[in-house]
């Protein structure tokens, strides 16, 4: 029975294995191009400003409305006539009692813009402000694939840390085995097996913080990425060391404000704004339209309009309307006034901009050259703190040191690992951050 649950065991563990996705950093990008909430709404915030654009442009066409209206005049109206034209006196008026009671009108109209300049404005402030919402998309998408590469990056360097714990902690367990045997040979202290164990409890302490951040991790990278959390999902970079970030290419004569989204957006909108200003201005000039109108129209005393022995009678009518604004208590003036000071708002914050990207640029540089610099110095730290420490476990193992002096070298060991995979993750996101700043994180990420 119990060969038989280790078996079975085995064959769960197996299925399990196969039913995770082995992803790359683009698959989880790819992944969440198509499953990100954000993501999704930033594209369809882009659809909708483009059907705007195309509702605006259907108000440029004809307008055709059709409509029917029944009447129950319930009290007549009442003119008064000359009474002189039924033979009456000069100066004397007759009421008369005009109209039917029943009134059914149908009606068809036609409009037709012939000349409206504001149309043309608006018609291309609608499509900049659909470029607006594409730079908007991608924005978001950039912040995303951040988000994921930094999720990514740091879920690997956790993975990578559990495993060096793994070995530290194995080494760690035959040290405290080894001390127990000699304690019970006579040959160790009480003192040196507790000594021992306490440093193999620190390390196994931290391996299970570890594994539970790597956990956390993962699932923060299925979050970014739009995948239900219970997903198994296996990372399949898992090669990451610091010479794959420590290539810095030389920036120092190239600019990269113009590669920043959120520079073109700064720009996008003065566009919108100037757009703006020029709808208002076009408020002044007057515009003109076509009208049709064709009317079927019965007049009943009683409610028999699908009588065929009673007639409908015809009516129709063309023209031009003309609309020449004079004044509107300065309402368009103010309103012009209101663009310029938009403009010149949108003028100093495109400025701000720039001067935040080449800061960012110039900072973003200092930090990724310092965390390259770093790395190659915790590596050194690293090899060396294993070294000591594999030296210290065989001279204590051939009795030629002490359980202090292992001790000191496991946790100057487990500190080295710490501050390297620290260094280790602060480069790939000064990597990240570096691209993000020169508007180049798509292109680094695409050349992974």
């Amino acid at each position: 029975m119990r060969r038989r649950i280790v078996i079975l065991a085995a064959l769960c563990g197996v299925h399990m294995l196969a039913r995770s996705q082995s992803m790359s950093i683009k698959q989880c990008i790819e992944y969440a191009n198509t499953n990100n909430v954000n993501i999704k709404n930033a594209r369809y915030d882009e659809q909708i400003a483009e059907r705007k654009v195309k509702e605006l442009v259907g108000t440029g066409l004809p307008q055709i409305d059709a409509s029917a209206a029944l009447d129950d005049n319930v009290i007549t109206s009442t003119t008064l006539l000359p009474a002189v034209l039924m033979g009456g006196k000069e100066g004397e008026f007759v009421a008369v009692k005009s109209g039917t009671q029943y009134n059914w009108t149908n009606t068809v109209q036609l409009t037709q813009k012939i000349y409206d300049p504001t149309f043309w404005v608006g018609l291309k402030a609608a499509r900049v402000s659909s470029e607006l919402s594409a730079q908007n998309s991608r924005q978001t998408g950039e912040k995303q694939v951040y988000n994921i590469c930094k999720t990514y990056y740091q879920t690997i360097i956790i993975e990578k840390q559990v495993s060096k714990l793994k070995a530290t902690l194995d080494a760690s367990e035959k040290s405290l085995q080894s001390t127990e045997l000699k304690f019970k040979n006579g040959l160790a202290r009480k003192v040196d097996v507790d000594k021992i164990r306490v440093s193999f409890n620190n390390t196994k302490s931290q391996l299970q913080q570890s594994e539970l951040n790597y956990k956390q991790s993962l699932n923060t990278l299925k979050y970014h990425m739009g995948m239900p959390i219970d997903s198994a999902i296996v990372l399949a970079d898992t090669a990451v060391v610091e010479d794959d970030a420590a290539a810095l290419m030389d920036t120092t004569s190239q600019d990269f404000v113009e590669n920043r989204v959120d520079y073109q957006i700064q720009k996008t909108n003065i566009r919108v704004q100037e757009l703006d200003k020029k709808r208002n201005v076009a408020g002044y000039i007057p515009s003109l339209s076509l009208t049709a109108k064709y009317n079927y129209q019965a007049m009943r005393q009683e409610i028999n309009f699908f009588n065929p022995d009673y007639d409908w009678y015809e009516s129709a009518s063309i023209g031009l309307r003309l609309s020449v604004p004079i004044f509107d208590g300065l309402q368009k003036h103010h309103r012009v006034a209101q663009s310029k000071l938009n403009i010149l708002k949108a003028t100093e914050n495109l400025r701000l901009t720039e001067q935040a990207i080449r800061v960012d640029v110039s900072n973003y540089e200092i930090q990724y050259r310092n965390a390259v610099d770093n790395i190659r110095n915790e590596r050194e730290n690293l090899d060396l703190a294993q070294e000591v420490y594999t030296n210290t476990v065989s001279q204590y193992n051939q009795g030629m040191g002490s359980s202090l002096d292992v001790v000191q070298a496991e946790s100057s060991l487990r500190e080295a690992q710490n501050t390297y995979y620290n260094k280790l993750f602060n480069l790939y996101i000064a990597r990240l951050d570096l691209e993000q700043s020169k508007g180049n994180l798509m292109t680094f990420i695409n050349k992974l």
